[in-house]
Order: C-alpha cells, then sequence, then structure tokens
C-alpha cells in the first residue's frame, strides 16, 4: 500500500488513462456490429497508450530517471540509474 501513496500525479492520470483505453476498445467490440471493430476506436485507444507512455516517462523525468524519447519509429527508454544533472 505505500507504493500507491508514492505515485505522482501524472502516473495516476496514465493509470486512469490506461483503463479508458482498455473500456473504449472493449466497449468498440460489444457495441453493434458485434466483433467488429472500427477504425476510429482503433486511432483513439492507440493515442491513449501513446499519451499513457508520455505520462510515465514525465514520471521518470520528474523523479529523476534518465529518459530518452526519441520520435522516429517511437522509442521511450528509462532507465533506474538517476539523472547526474537532476542533483
Amino acid at each position: 500500500m505505500k507504493n500507491l501513496k508514492a505515485l505522482t500525479p501524472q502516473a495516476w492520470v496514465a493509470i486512469a488513462l490506461a483503463f479508458v483505453a482498455a473500456a473504449t476498445f472493449i466497449a468498440g467490440i460489444i457495441i453493434p456490429p458485434p466483433g467488429e471493430v472500427h477504425p476510429s476506436i482503433i486511432q483513439g485507444v492507440g493515442l491513449m497508450i501513446i499519451l499513457v507512455a508520455i505520462f510515465f516517462a514525465w514520471d521518470a523525468v520528474i523523479r529523476g530517471l534518465n529518459t530518452k524519447i526519441e520520435h522516429g519509429k517511437t522509442k521511450i527508454t528509462v532507465s533506474q540509474k538517476p539523472n547526474p544533472e537532476s542533483e
């Protein structure tokens, strides 16, 4: 339970957004016509998952971890080593 209290607002938003993305995708499967997911649902869920990744990366930056974000082929790297510039 201690770990939940240590989460930052960015982490809470990312977790909530992940649940919203999952619910949206499930609703897209259930709502008629069942089993056929509209491309806009897939695109929306993809964008929400990208936002989740960005919020977790932002949280890592705030915690002082080494974080590297690339744009081409989209790559986000977070290292467990503290960033020497943040100290």
